[in-house]
């Protein structure tokens, strides 16, 4: 057969063939990866060096983190000014007895 290979297209730029922000561009070695979930949501992200209240802002919409959702950090509540370091887990939480 008379096969031949269609080239492919560089992967940069937003969408489906990649992603060309810096928001993953230091985590290729896994160095500032920490886990960040909310209700059915969890994802390995390059947070570690952000505070709370950053990453709730800038995750956010992405995970469907609320403003009014408790941070708890490797098991333990914790405010919207601390830092969030390498390899740490972070959970976002409904307040008690709020449904949905």
């Amino acid at each position: 057969m008379l096969e031949q290979e269609r080239p492919r297209p560089e992967r940069t730029g937003f969408g489906p063939g990649g992603f060309s922000s810096d928001v993953f561009s230091n985590a290729a070695d896994g160095g500032n990866l920490a886990t960040v979930r909310h209700a059915l949501h969890g994802e390995q992200l390059p947070v570690a060096g952000m505070s709370v209240e950053a990453v709730r802002e800038r995750f956010g919409d992405r995970l469907g983190i609320g403003p009014a959702s408790i941070a708890i950090l490797d098991g333990n509540p914790v405010d919207n000014d601390t830092i969030v370091r390498v390899g740490q887990l972070l959970e976002f939480i409904r307040p008690g007895g709020e449904k949905g």
